[in-house]
């Protein structure tokens, strides 16, 4: 009986996935007259993906304040944002699956999926433009306290102060494709190395992120198909592939510097997409 080893189907798997991209890339080179505008929307996925998969989150602030400038409709925005993100999570946490305790997660989860779907209802109903704001200037001060810092914030965890960074990581979730923000900044606030954070808070913004979609579904009036963005998932695949493999090689030092400058940089783009 023929053996097939991990490595050959992986190795496979990335052919197929280049081989999606290209099939992708020619069909918005030979598009219509919105052409163009599927290659911008592309090329802003990949370099996102590339930058937030250092990490493992801030993908919707980094496209979201690019997807502002080229008139995206929000709605649409944050479902492709969302579609692209799900694919990304899913490799990264197939990738730190055996670290993962998700019976600690319980509070932050059923904590943030009760309040994705107020994030989504605002998303449809209110203009985001104050929160926006508000969250932009938030996550910016506390990226630059960190830098400017010289010693970690380290403070206790219970499962309340979990249930609460997970309420705030759901709402900012539904509202913007967020969800990661103030979990990101709870864990790093813990004084876990790298992996322990990127444990707690890549699994939570991966069910945050299904539910988002679902929440979307659910409760928008447009009738658009829910992987409306699904074109755009080689790309961020790729990237997020490469994002990855640099991951692995960052100290806890090194780590900590791209997550400051990946809040603040999260903050500035929300401030860009409010004003």
């Amino acid at each position: 009986m023929l053996r097939t080893s991990p490595l050959f189907l992986a190795r496979s798997a990335f052919v197929l996935l280049v081989a999606w991209a290209c099939y992708e890339f020619a069909g918005f080179l030979h598009g219509d007259d919105q052409g163009t505008l599927p290659l911008a929307v592309a090329g802003i996925i990949a370099i996102s993906a590339l930058v937030a998969s250092i990490v493992g989150f801030a993908f919707c602030a980094l496209a979201g304040s690019a997807f502002a400038y080229l008139s995206v409709d929000p709605v649409e925005a944050v479902r492709t944002m969302t579609v692209c993100s799900t694919a990304i999570q899913l490799y990264a946490v197939w990738r730190i699956r055996h670290a993962i305790r998700w019976s600690a997660l319980r509070p932050m989860l059923a904590a943030g999926a009760f309040m994705v779907p107020v994030g989504v209802w605002l998303l449809l109903h209110v203009d985001a433009a104050l929160y926006g704001v508000g969250l932009g200037v938030f996550l910016s001060a506390y990226g630059l306290l960190v830098v400017f810092r010289r010693n970690d914030i380290v403070v206790s965890g219970s499962p309340w102060r979990d249930a609460g960074a997970g309420a705030l990581g759901g709402l900012a979730g539904g509202l913007a494709g967020l969800s990661g923000s103030f979990v990101t900044i709870w864990c790093s606030m813990r004084g876990w190395d790298k992996g322990a954070q990127r444990a707690v808070y890549q699994p939570f913004i991966l069910v945050m992120q299904v539910w988002t979609l679902v929440c979307l579904r659910w409760l928008a009036s447009r009738h658009v198909p829910l992987f409306e963005g699904f074109r755009f998932v080689p790309f961020a695949l790729l990237a997020g592939i490469a994002g990855f493999a640099i991951y692995e090689r960052l100290t806890h030092a090194q780590f900590r510097a791209v997550v400051s400058v990946l809040l603040i940089l999260s903050g500035f783009g929300l401030l860009a997409r409010a004003l």
